[in-house]
């Protein structure tokens, strides 16, 4: 069997080769993050996780930024340095982006702001800002000339990302971020109360929804009570409720007396064993018309239109 030669360059050197070309790079980030996000989603809190976790947020993100803005004229490690940097500020960005906006910031919405950035910035860099525009893919970068200037710049750029990181990430910690509970009324067929014109001693039943939309188990109260003529009359209803959990809760209401009623809902949620905070009202005015009976039909008719009695008692 032939052995080849010492001459030729074998798979592990080719494969070093080929990721130093622009379009290796290119594969290579794309592929990592890729695999990064499928081993955070298989195995979350493995070996595995943290090997693939913490070079997608602290290196990969800010390479290819670097790859685009940074790549001419850079010498290795101060690419590393700079991806380092970018890095840590664009997740810190990311996670301000997410946790302001509906989309919300949990584990699922981290590793896709991630890979969506990260090939997007690949994108950019390969059909408009790309990393070898003016030079050879080959040509080694030029410092020969004022190489502290090109140190301090890197030191700036890294210094600047540091502290907008942590600009950032202080908004993010002290910040009060919008919930997302979910808090509704319907009526018991779960549709819109389209008919707020009612009769005096029916029963109205409403349903009230209601989806923990917080960062973990809450418990909440609902409190539902009807007014109308100064009177008041309340119930509680009370249930703790896992994240993302939905409560349905029917309340039946006496529609008395005639008038204008209006039902009150008030929720209260409760983290542990802080105090409850009021988390919102919602409330339905309806219109109660009297009843109808047959003697006051009788009573309202005209006095012509009584028909004479036959009893011969009667004068």
């Amino acid at each position: 069997m032939k052995k080849p030669s010492k001459s030729e360059p074998d798979w592990l050197e080719r494969f070093v080769s080929y990721l130093e070309t622009q379009n290796g790079q290119r594969v290579a980030i794309c592929a990592f993050s890729i695999v990064a996000v499928i081993v955070l989603a298989a195995l979350p809190g493995g070996v595995l996780a943290y090997v693939f976790g913490i070079p997608f947020m602290f290196f990969i993100p800010g390479f290819a930024v670097v790859r685009m803005f940074f790549w001419k004229d850079n010498t290795p490690e101060a690419r590393f340095v700079l991806s380092l940097g970018i890095s840590i500020l664009v997740v810190v960005m990311l996670g301000l982006l997410l946790v302001l906006t509906p989309i919300g910031l949990d584990q699922n919405t981290t590793r896709a702001s991630l890979i969506v950035f990260s090939l997007a910035a690949v994108a950019s860099e390969t059909f408009w800002l790309r990393a070898d525009r003016g030079v050879s893919e080959r040509q080694a970068p030029q410092r020969t000339a004022k190489p502290m200037v090109l140190d301090l710049v890197v030191i700036a750029m890294l210094a600047t990302a540091l502290v907008v990181s942590a600009i950032s990430l202080g908004l993010i910690v002290t910040a009060k971020y919008p919930s997302r509970t979910y808090f509704a009324v319907t009526d018991a067929s779960g549709h819109v109360l389209a008919n707020t014109t009612l009769v005096e001693g029916a029963n109205l039943t409403l349903v009230v929804h209601i989806k923990n939309g917080e960062d973990g188990q809450r418990n909440f109260t609902l409190v539902s009570y009807k007014i109308s003529s100064g009177s008041y009359t309340a119930q509680n209803f009370s249930r703790t409720l896992n994240k993302n959990e939905l409560w349905d809760q029917a309340i039946s209401f006496n529609l008395t007396p005639a008038g204008y009623l209006r039902v009150d809902f008030d929720l209260y949620i409760q983290k542990g064993s802080e105090l409850p905070y009021h988390y919102g009202n919602l409330h339905i005015w309806l219109v109660v018309n009297p009843a109808v009976t047959y003697s006051s039909k009788v009573s309202s008719a005209p006095a012509d239109s009584m028909v004479p009695s036959s009893d011969p008692l009667i004068a």
